[in-house]
């Protein structure tokens, strides 16, 4: 009896059992929608986390060589040669370039891109225009772990990052948003 049920319901659709090419163009339709939705927050999610990326990295790396000049006894100098890298120079004279996209990918360079207002570090009126605000474009970390301070901005042209440094040595990322430098 429940056999003969089956078979009158599959008959009634058109013999077999299955989808019909109108579903199967509802449900196609869902899901390009669907993407045309998800794909552009997927892109924009994407580049974000590539710039808050290269500003974190670029942070841990200013902490790290702290660390290593009171470890060391040394004085560590970072130079800024353009907006794409910055070159650090160490006690024994020896220099190594770092580049911002390098670690992270995507078109992310120092700089900033309608940004108003500065992070606490900042060290002059207006940012520089690479990007850079320390003193003679230099990063100076001493043997005791005092610091020249001054801020370096991070931007891939649309979202906005910042490195703070301040004369302690503490090192505090920000990020611009809603008119805003937000730690």
């Amino acid at each position: 009896m429940e056999n003969n049920k089956l078979i009158n319901r599959s008959r009634s659709r058109g013999g077999l059992p299955g989808f019909s090419l109108v579903e199967l163009m509802v449900v196609i339709g869902i899901i390009g929608i669907v993407l045309l939705i998800a794909v552009p927050n997927f892109a924009r999610m994407q580049r974000q986390a590539r710039t808050r990326s290269a500003s974190q990295k670029t942070a841990q790396h200013f902490k790290m060589l702290r660390e290593r000049a009171i470890a060391t006894g040394g004085t560590y100098v970072i130079s800024f040669p353009d907006q794409l890298r910055y070159r650090l120079h160490r006690p024994d004279s020896t220099t190594q370039d770092f580049k911002l996209n390098e670690v992270a990918g995507g078109k992310i360079r120092l700089g900033g891109v309608g940004v108003s207002g500065q992070p606490p570090e900042a060290s002059m009126a207006a940012p520089g225009v690479n990007g850079i605000d320390f003193p003679a474009n230099l990063l100076v970390i001493d043997a005791r772990g005092g610091t020249t301070s001054g801020v370096l901005y991070v931007t891939d042209g649309i979202d906005n990052y910042a490195v703070g440094v301040n004369r302690l040595g503490k090192i505090e990322t920000y990020t611009f948003v809603g008119g805003m430098w937000n730690p």
